[in-house]
């Protein structure tokens, strides 16, 4: 159906090793230093103050909807090229992805999560070209125009679309639409921790965002191909082996962590986790992940006093994913600071 109707997907940067890895990298590293990342920092800042006064006079909201889902997700899409009005549709597309991806669809459901792909890909076919003859200082230009030293080229445009999917949209949006979520969701059940973080946010923030990282790992687990023979607690591995790596179980870990299901504000390294990865592959959008649930718990700590879930009896349900963790929905009732 890609070849047929769009374009079919490359390799990802995730999915790649060395040398072509290390080649590609650089050209996200490019996109994502840390200068054009501070360059967001108001703008972040702003739409996360923005989404919640929008709903703050209402006294209720669907966390998920009107805030974890369009703070990223406007932001990422900004410098991709999308227009803010298309929102939703943006969501459409990678939810479809990461159903795609989360080895729990049948063929009918899979094929039409490709069908929405593919009007992705054509919804993002003008804007690469558009930007290949007028490039500008946003992410995607950068990515569409930088020629791979080692390739003596930029990416084609199925490397562009594969790359939109996996690495931009779902990799800049969803994971951290889903650790926003998961944050509100361990606040109200633990209030001792709400208490804390209002008192001394300067003080307990930057652990809080750790702790939610660590222990609801946006991205649960990864597919990976074993390069050599290993043994892991005397199981033998062969090399060229597909394993499930499961960074949600390795933030949990008693061996590394001390009450690993406790939620502690006083945590020592705290950022000793798992949840962007590791090594050559570790995630290159945490940085801007990190500033994003910055400014999300800092609008939340300015703008509301008491939280708690919108009825006695909430249950909060998941999407079936098996490397993914992502809430449908976050009803929540809530009482504004006295400004």
């Amino acid at each position: 159906t890609f070849e047929q109707e769009g374009w079919v997907p490359a390799k990802t940067l995730n999915g790649r090793d060395d040398p072509d890895h290390k080649a590609l990298r650089a050209v996200f590293n490019d996109a994502f230093r840390p200068k054009k990342i501070e360059a967001l920092d108001e703008e972040v800042r702003d739409l996360a103050y923005r989404l919640i006064d929008d709903f703050i006079e209402e006294g209720h909201c669907d966390w998920v909807r009107q805030f974890a889902v369009p703070l990223p997700l406007l932001i990422i899409g900004r410098q991709m090229g999308a227009n803010p009005d298309d929102i939703w549709r943006i969501k459409e597309w990678t939810e479809a992805f990461f159903h795609r991806i989360s080895l729990m669809q049948s063929e009918e459901e899979e094929l039409q999560s490709v069908r929405k792909e593919i009007e992705a890909q054509h919804y993002f076919q003008p804007v690469f070209d558009k930007l290949r003859e007028n490039p500008n200082d946003s992410l995607l230009s950068t990515l569409v125009n930088t020629v791979i030293e080692d390739w003596g080229r930029p990416l084609s445009d199925n490397e562009l679309h594969a790359e939109m999917m996996a690495d931009t949209f779902v990799g800049g949006s969803e994971t951290t639409t889903n650790a926003i979520s998961a944050g509100v969701k361990l606040l109200i059940e633990n209030p001792l921790v709400w208490a804390q973080l209002k008192n001394d946010p300067d003080r307990y923030l930057k652990v809080f965002i750790e702790e939610v990282l660590r222990l609801e790992s946006p991205v649960q687990s990864l597919m990976r191909a074993t390069a050599t023979e290993v043994t892991l607690s005397g199981v033998r591995i062969p090399a060229g082996s597909l394993i499930n790596v499961r960074f949600g179980a390795a933030n949990r870990d008693e061996r590394r962590f001390d009450n690993p299901e406790q939620l502690d504000l006083e945590r020592k390294q705290a950022g000793g986790h798992m949840a962007f990865g590791s090594g050559k592959h570790h995630c290159l959008g945490a940085p801007l992940a990190r500033r994003e649930l910055h400014w999300a718990f800092t609008a939340l700590i300015d703008r509301i006093d008491t939280l708690s879930f919108a009825s006695a009896d909430s249950d909060i349900t998941y999407h079936p994913h098996y490397l993914l963790r992502a809430m449908k929905s976050l009803p929540i009732s809530f009482t504004a600071r006295v400004q």
